[in-house]
């Protein structure tokens, strides 16, 4: 089969497999949907979709999607299924540079208390997640490695460390150990001298993790489990392990925040029914109901005045006005047209 049936096959079995979500009687049209599936959609159908479908009084559709390529294929075999996707930042941002995404219509998406930084021309932040520095209280009291200093620092917290096995995060985290300010991270990894400088500390620590994890569930079972007793990993998967009951510590500071956002195929066949349903996923209301549902943060600083989440929840969320400045926001700049061989270079690293 060649591409470009391969892509309208692809684009066919989209549009045969979308799952109506919910269907208003005498619905004003209809929206298609596609985020990352599993227990993470179904938290948004819940929180965000099936409320959307009845305040807006439209059909909605739902798919899953594997990631840019999806978006790709459907464009390039002029078969646009989808209407909005959920993608990461990478991603959003590569679509935008390829001429492949719908602007998004600010005069129907509101973008009252989401920050400037995550409101661009062709996609819009949806939800936040922090990689934050946990360990294990059983191993190092109150006053474990709390930044990426101590953490780098095994004569004053020793112990078995666990990192993300992927370059996204690692490099910033080697720099901020090194001493450069959290908002000089990318100026500094602009230059050749800066990626130097964070390859060379990475190499520092890299010989002493005791494991590179490589999905969320795996970082939680290795705290869980005491096979490590500080790592990098998720603050949601975090929660997880407080709530099964080990003793666990971690702050948001120094944390590398990363979203991921919504946009608009280019050639999507519903795109005012898209814009419509952006702006009520991105609505105070419907970003508090998704944090209240999942352990991530809202883009919408509103969520935390909807008396939704409450006060003993609302610290512990990493987009809380206390939290949010703490944190890295990742700028996806820098790995797009080098991933690969940054990735490679990482890979070598620490399979030494």
């Amino acid at each position: 089969m060649n591409k470009e049936k391969r892509s309208l096959s692809l684009a066919a079995s989209i549009v045969a497999s979308s799952l109506v979500l919910t269907a208003p009687a005498f619905a004003d049209g209809e929206v298609v949907f596609a985020s990352w599936g599993g227990s993470f959609q179904d938290a948004l159908r819940s929180s965000m979709l099936e409320p959307a479908a009845k305040a807006l009084n439209i059909t909605v559709k739902e798919d899953t999607t594997n990631g840019i390529q999806d978006v790709r294929a459907q464009i390039t075999a002029g078969a646009v299924a989808w209407d909005v996707t959920e993608q990461d930042l990478p991603s959003c941002e590569t679509l935008s540079r390829e001429g492949s995404l719908e602007p998004i219509d600010y005069s129907i998406v509101d973008t009252t208390g989401i920050p400037k930084e995550l409101i661009h021309e062709n996609y819009i932040g949806f939800i936040n997640f922090t990689k934050v520095i946990a360990y294990n209280k059983a191993v190092f009291g109150d006053n474990g490695p709390s930044n990426w200093a101590d953490f780098w620092d095994l004569e004053n917290f020793p112990g078995k460390r666990g990192m993300h096995g992927k370059v996204n995060y690692n490099l910033e985290a080697a720099l901020m150990a090194d001493g450069v300010p959290m908002k000089d991270v990318y100026d500094t990894l602009a230059t050749d001298a800066g990626v130097k400088r964070a390859w060379a500390k990475l190499g520092e620590i890299a010989p002493e993790v005791t494991v590179w994890y490589r999905g969320g569930s795996q970082s939680a079972q290795l705290l869980r489990d005491g096979e490590v007793d500080v790592i990098h990993m998720g603050h949601n998967r975090v929660e997880s392990v407080i709530a099964s009951g080990i003793d666990v510590a971690y702050a948001f500071d120094g944390g590398t925040m990363d979203i991921d956002c919504l946009l608009v195929p280019k050639g999507a066949p519903n795109v005012e029914n898209a814009m419509r349903l952006i702006n009520e996923v991105l609505s105070a209301e419907s970003q508090a109901r998704l944090a209240v549902t999942m352990p991530l943060g809202p883009v919408n600083a509103g969520a935390f005045d909807t008396g939704i989440i409450s006060e003993e929840m609302a610290v512990k969320v990493n987009t809380h006005p206390a939290n949010y400045d703490k944190q890295l926001l990742v700028d996806p700049n820098f790995y797009i047209g080098q991933l690969g061989e940054l990735t490679e270079e990482f890979d070598t690293l620490i399979q030494q």
